[in-house]
C-alpha cells in the first residue's frame, strides 16, 4: 500500500525534482564524497580497536 502511494507521488513529482534541479543531485554526491574523505580519510577503521588487557 505504501509502495503504491509512493509510486503515485513519484510519478507526479519526479519530473519536477529531476529536471528542475539536476545540479542538486550532483552537489549532494560531491558533498557526500567530501564529507566521507574529511571524516574517514586516512584511517583504516572508523573506530580504532582497543588494545588487549
Amino acid at each position: 500500500m505504501a509502495a503504491g502511494a509512493f509510486a503515485g507521488w513519484w510519478s507526479k513529482m519526479a519530473p519536477y525534482y529531476t529536471k528542475a534541479y539536476p545540479e542538486i543531485f550532483v552537489g549532494v554526491g560531491i558533498m557526500t564524497a567530501m564529507y566521507y574523505k574529511l571524516s574517514y580519510g586516512g584511517k583504516k577503521k572508523a573506530v580504532q580497536s582497543k588494545p588487549g588487557h
